[in-house]
């Protein structure tokens, strides 16, 4: 720990937040998941919440970045659900997912691969594998 280090805070809320992501072309900004399904990008240069959008119906346990198309965005959901979003796309509150990954319990995160892939785990002892290249090559194991 550095205690020479300066923290400061960017945002505070009184809803619950589970999850934190920051796009890997955009220091500036600071997406969070809450507890009621909805993502919001909050930009520190204007010092306010800038978008919200009602993801799932229950609480977004992960966000990830694509890091080759950082407009693409996979979220996982205690609503037993894996998604994939496109950024450029999303309208304000309700957005229209590229794809769902479905389980049968809870889904506690959803990452990409360095190629691309989203690796979605969930409580139900699975993992599904999606190809974000070919959305109809999904595998659970």
């Amino acid at each position: 720990m550095d205690v020479e280090e300066v923290f400061n805070m960017v945002h505070l809320c009184n809803d619950l937040v589970l999850s934190l992501c920051q796009p890997p072309d955009n220091s500036n900004c600071l997406y969070f998941g809450k507890g009621n399904g909805d993502l919001n990008a909050f930009d520190e240069r204007a010092g306010k919440i800038s978008s919200i959008w009602q993801l799932h119906r229950d609480s977004i346990s992960s966000i990830d970045f694509n890091p080759e198309n950082t407009y693409m965005l996979a979220t996982s959901s205690s609503d037993n659900t894996a998604c994939v979003w496109d950024l450029r796309n999303m309208k304000m509150l309700k957005a229209q997912s590229l794809k769902v990954v479905e389980h049968k319990m809870h889904v506690p995160s959803a990452y990409f691969s360095p190629s691309g892939s989203i690796l979605a785990t969930s409580r139900d002892n699975t993992v599904g594998i999606l190809s974000v290249r070919d959305f109809d090559k999904l595998c659970y194991l």
